[in-house]
């Protein structure tokens, strides 16, 4: 494999996506074969079905195992060389993979349809420099079945009800960076920086004999709720609308005690890799607004191009400013990522043997 520099690829880039956009492009650009890493279930189901509206790509799909962050580790065993065209993510795995200085910077030159995605909610680096392509975004919130979960859950202290047990799926430690656990520090006067509270009412809950399975993979929830071993979790938002699809779900978003956490997916593009001009291609197209109406029917997460609609169905992510201040929780990523060692470490020392 030959590796470009940096800026040998934006160079490359830059020259191609002026001169031609995707959908357009020369039939030299045909048919290439790109590797793409992301979440399974509807999510790559929904980016199946983007890759069949356009014959300029073919892509290997790889599917994340674990959270987003897991892969962190993978691509660091490998660099400088690249496996992957880009890889799916969200704030947590993007600012770890910028630390890295593994990205491609974008632009509305490279990824036109940028123009149509509002820039505040844009990943920068120190620099200002845009460095991950949003498509959607989504939520990680609590959540349980109504048609048979025993009790009407409200606040935390909720989750400590007898009548759940084993009743509660609860995330791994691989899963959503931990953000459960941030929930709890919240609900005890905590937060990303202090959770001692946070990780003593984790120790309850586990004590409790409610949770009744943990989730390592997202398939690991979604089996559980739709097949009724479990009523109630705490997870993110293609998940939960996968629950969704076939159960009432109570989505718990706007409910005062109860965290939200709201995170953009989008593509990290990696530097040193031949396809670059390609895998920008596709990326523009994937954040049409066609594509992105495409993407928040199947996959479940409402779309961040100002020219798709948002349906019906994922009204409960539409925050006024107000709401958005009264139940949304914005952590600092840089401490949530910096952490995820320590954490999984106390979670296996101080959780696990509970469980």
């Amino acid at each position: 494999m030959t590796l470009l520099t940096r800026r040998q690829t934006l160079k490359t880039a830059a020259a191609a996506i002026a001169a031609s956009s995707f959908g357009l492009a020369g039939r030299a650009s045909a048919a290439t074969e790109l590797t793409a890493v992301e979440w399974g279930g509807d999510v790559v189901n929904a980016m199946k079905q983007i890759e069949a509206k356009q014959d300029q790509v073919t892509i290997n799909w790889v599917l994340h195992q674990g959270g987003s962050g897991a892969i962190l580790p993978k691509i660091k065993a490998t660099w400088p060389r690249a496996e992957f065209d880009y890889v799916a993510g969200w704030e947590g795995s993007f600012n770890g993979m910028i630390k890295e200085d593994w990205l491609v910077p974008v632009t509305t030159e490279m990824v036109p349809n940028l123009a149509d995605i509002p820039q505040k909610i844009i990943v920068k680096d120190a620099k200002g420099q845009w460095m991950a392509v949003p498509r959607a975004v989504g939520g990680i919130y609590f959540a349980y079945r109504k048609d048979i979960c025993p009790i009407e859950i409200k606040r935390i202290e909720d989750l400590f009800d007898p009548a759940l047990k084993g009743k509660i799926c609860w995330p791994g430690p691989t899963q959503s960076m931990m953000l459960q656990i941030v929930a709890l520090a919240l609900h005890t006067g905590g937060n990303e920086n202090k959770m001692d509270s946070g990780w003593d009412l984790m120790k309850k809950l586990a004590e409790s004999g409610n949770i009744g399975r943990i989730a390592v993979t997202d398939t690991d929830f979604t089996t559980s709720l739709t097949s009724g071993e479990t009523v109630a979790g705490f997870y993110s938002e293609p998940q939960l609308t996968a629950v969704a699809k076939s159960f009432p779900l109570v989505r718990l978003t706007k409910q005062e005690g109860m965290p939200v956490f709201l995170y953009q997916s989008g593509f990290a593009v990696f530097q040193n890799r031949p396809n670059l001009a390609a895998t920008l291609g596709f990326i523009n197209h994937a954040i049409s607004p066609e594509m992105s109406n495409l993407y928040a029917q199947v996959a479940g997460e409402a779309p961040l191009n100002v020219k798709a609609k948002t349906p019906d169905h994922l009204k409960h992510l539409s925050f006024t400013p107000e709401e958005f201040d009264k139940f949304v929780y914005v952590p600092d990523f840089n401490v949530v990522l910096t952490q995820q060692d320590a954490w999984t470490k106390r979670w296996e020392n101080d959780i696990a043997p509970l469980l």
